[in-house]
Formats: structure tokens, C-alpha cells, sequence
């Protein structure tokens, strides 16, 4: 099986892990290359994540927008690395997505793909029938609600009130102006 890994950082020989949100250090792949080039931009720094994606029962990437252009806001225009490793040792599942997978040991990469703008990528994928995006209107409420309540929580967790220049904050503020006000 073959274990993909996105990254903004071209050149790369071997991934090494870092640390991360699950307070270890990992290097983190997927089995499937269009969830793991999702992760090849950075919407806010770490700790925070936004990648709203799930599977249809074809197991095809499905990303929803929460709200209206999300995809072509984040994508369009930003370079990606798609790393693929032949072989991972020890490797684990701690995050629970069902294609998603850790290292804590480095990786050698076996082979590179330079993606010139993700968007475009994705919109071909699209045309195949590989990947879906979710609009507002089709997200369920129970989808958007799981959404908010996580914003909420990095509200709360991070006190973002009380620093309103933190990329999060800004981040909520403009994307997500029921959730700030709200808190």
C-alpha cells in the first residue's frame, strides 16, 4: 500500500516527525492522495486545523463549505507536494479517519508530485467524479452544528476573545461571525 503525505514544502528526501496535535510527534499520511493533499495548505497555524471533509459511500472525498466559496478561498492558487512512501514501519491510527495514518519514526520518500495550484487539481479530480464539494445549502444541520461547536470550543480553550488578533479569531470573526458573536 502506498501512504501519501501534503505538505507546502518542496524537496523533501525523508519526513520527520513533529509535534502535533495529538502531543506527539508524527509524521502524518493517508492512504488516499486527495485526502492527504488537503493537508498540503496550511489554513491556520497549529495547533488549529480546518479541513471539513468526509467520505460518500463510494469513499470518494467529499468537502463541505461552510460557507459560501470555502474551497476556492483556501485552494486556489497555492502549491502542494504529494510524498509517497512505499513503506511505513510501526505504523498507527490515532485520529480515527478511516484512511489516515501515523509514523513517530522518518519516512524516506519514494516518489514527489509538484501540484502548481491544488484548486485546479482538485476541479480535475472533480471532473472524474473522484471528489465532491458539499455547499452550504446541502451540509446538514447536525454537520454545521459539529462545525460550531468546535469553533466554540477553541473559543473557550484559547481564550480568544481576549486576543482578537490571533489568526483563530480572525479566522472566526470573518468566516464565522454567528459563532464569535454568540460566545
Amino acid at each position: 500500500m502506498a501512504f501519501y503525505h501534503g505538505s507546502p514544502i518542496g524537496g523533501l528526501t525523508h519526513l520527520k516527525p513533529f509535534l502535533s496535535n495529538h502531543q506527539k510527534p508524527y509524521i502524518y499520511f493517508a492512504s488516499n492522495p486527495l485526502v492527504a493533499l488537503l493537508y498540503a495548505v496550511k489554513p491556520l497555524p497549529k495547533p488549529f486545523g480546518y479541513y471539513p471533509y468526509g467520505f460518500d459511500k463510494n469513499g470518494n472525498v467529499v468537502y463541505s463549505e461552510h460557507w459560501e466559496n470555502a474551497f476556492f478561498d483556501i485552494y486556489k492558487g497555492k502549491t502542494g507536494y504529494l510524498y509517497e512512501c512505499d513503506e511505513l514501519e510501526n505504523y498507527e491510527n490515532p485520529t480515527g479517519i478511516n484512511c489516515a495514518y501515523t509514523s513517530e519514526i522518518p519516512v524516506k520518500v519514494d516518489r514527489v508530485t509538484e501540484i502548481t495550484d491544488i484548486y485546479d487539481y482538485y476541479m480535475e479530480q472533480k471532473e472524474k467524479g473522484l471528489f465532491y464539494i458539499k455547499t452550504l445549502q446541502e451540509i446538514s444541520e447536525k454537520e454545521l452544528k459539529f462545525g460550531e461547536n468546535y469553533l466554540m470550543e477553541m473559543i473557550s480553550t484559547y481564550d480568544l476573545h481576549n486576543n482578537s488578533e490571533h489568526p483563530m479569531s480572525v479566522f472566526i470573526r470573518e468566516h464565522f461571525p454567528n459563532v464569535w458573536e454568540r460566545e
